[in-house]
């Protein structure tokens, strides 16, 4: 008689009780990383912990940059001209680092003349030749607060500005040298291409002169150009890498 008051439900007589959800086995993940410097980083999860979840993927720091520095380039066309005033096809909100090559193609050099910056600012410029020239010009001008940063080319670009890349810049003033060590905030690995071009912007009109790198200089972080005739004028420089 004395177990009739529990018949069949015995548990509410219980003096303890469970609290809270069932215990579910874990569901452990293990996650693996390797950094730059080979360092392998391991860590583990449980899935049950998580409200939410979705598969862990790592990103390289250098592909999750949130924007690009500012960054444009066209050709400039002399028809048996020495000097020409140009155009940006937007604005910078600061003056650019501007650099020139002869010619449409990436690094073309079709006729044996100097060519050399007069003047720039955040709409365009002034840029000459040695000797009447007939044909292009092209310019690449780009502006950051800080470098080495990623840029992207326009449409229009040829190799190496084509889409996304990286690169930093330097300015130099020899003084009357017909040298100069460049040195620019390192890239990661040595520069594909280097730009280097003399301006006119002290008035000492000596920026007509050749400038041709040193064999063998050219690192992550710098190059040794020498310069046809002594110089006090600045040299701009573009690395890219």
């Amino acid at each position: 008689m004395a177990n009739e008051k529990y018949k069949n439900n015995r548990n509410q007589w219980r003096k303890s009780y469970p609290i809270g959800l069932p215990r579910r086995a874990p569901n452990l993940i293990s996650i693996s990383k390797t950094d730059t410097d080979g360092v392998i980083h391991n860590s583990v999860i449980d899935l049950n912990q998580i409200v939410r979840h979705r598969d862990a993927y790592f990103l390289a720091a250098d592909f999750i940059e949130s924007d690009y520095g500012e960054y444009d380039e066209g050709l400039i066309e002399f028809n048996n001209e020495t000097l020409k005033v140009f155009s940006y096809n937007s604005t910078f909100s600061s003056s650019p680092t501007v650099v020139f090559s002869i010619g449409a193609g990436a690094d073309a050099t079709t006729e044996n003349i100097n060519i050399y910056g007069v003047s720039k600012n955040t709409t365009g410029g002034v840029v000459g030749v040695s000797a009447p020239y007939s044909g292009s010009v092209r310019y690449r001008a780009c502006y950051s607060s800080y470098y080495p940063r990623f840029f992207y080319g326009v449409d229009a670009s040829v190799s190496p500005t084509v889409g996304a890349f990286r690169a930093s810049v330097d300015v130099e003033v020899p003084d009357n040298a017909s040298f100069v060590t460049a040195s620019w905030n390192a890239l990661d690995s040595s520069p594909s291409a280097v730009y280097a071009t003399p301006y006119d912007d002290f008035g000492n009109y000596d920026a007509n002169v050749a400038l041709s790198a040193s064999v063998g200089t050219v690192t992550s972080s710098g190059i040794v150009y020498e310069i046809s005739a002594p110089i006090s004028s600045s040299i701009y420089i573009l690395a890219i890498e």
